[in-house]
């Protein structure tokens, strides 16, 4: 999504592949949001965020969600259901804008625990770095985005949740809203060096969303 966009409230609505996610974020006070969602793939996701402008040209924003979801790999192998992935996700991020182009750079550390105490499956630490240009045009706007994604695995699966990889986006959508829907599309190419997560190949995927602002 555009690089302008600031955190006010609104309902945001995507499908990737057969996964549709919804979440709405709320302003706490000028400064601060809140943010709820969830997903079909049973996650569920809190996150509190802080904005603030440095300079008219440049935007600093902090942001922290903790995550919850079913572990798939203990409910795929071992039968058992209900077992739960925790998450804790932290973002660090820079903008700056131009008159017609803006560039945002970023830092992002997840540690991701599962809820079992006796074999961990999902316990790894992921760190990534991202850069994002995006250009505004009269009636709509392009953006892309580089990030390296680098994994740490802290579980009994031998090296299974580690590795690093590079991810690209590109994203487009209007300047103005369609019936008071900001709607975008973006594809976006996920690429191991080596294995990552247990990923050897490229996955290409698609996204289709929307943000209803109010």
């Amino acid at each position: 999504m555009m690089l302008c966009t600031s955190a006010i409230a609104g309902i945001d609505l995507s499908i990737e592949k057969d996964v549709l996610e919804l979440g709405v974020t709320a302003s706490v006070t000028d400064n601060t949001y809140l943010f709820i969602g969830g997903d079909t793939d049973e996650w569920v996701g809190i996150g509190l965020g802080y904005h603030t402008f440095l300079t008219p040209q440049w935007k600093a924003n902090a942001y922290y969600e903790y995550g919850l979801e079913n572990d798939w790999l203990v409910d795929e192998m071992l039968g058992i259901d209900g077992v739960k992935t925790h998450t804790h996700f932290v973002e660090l991020s820079a903008t700056r804008y131009f008159e017609k182009y803006a560039a945002k750079f970023g830092i992002t550390n997840e540690y991701v625990r599962n809820g079992f105490t006796w074999i961990t499956v999902d316990n790894a630490n992921k760190y990534s770095g991202y850069i994002s240009l995006a250009r505004y045009f009269e009636h709509l706007y392009v953006s892309g985005k580089y990030e390296y994604h680098y994994a740490q695995d802290k579980s009994d699966m031998v090296d299974f949740n580690q590795g690093q990889a590079s991810e690209w986006e590109l994203s487009i959508g209007p300047m103005r809203p369609i019936w008071k829907v900001y709607p975008y599309a973006q594809v976006s190419a996920f690429s191991p060096n080596g294995t990552y997560y247990g990923m050897k190949e490229t996955d290409v995927s698609w996204t289709i969303g929307g943000r209803i602002s109010f």
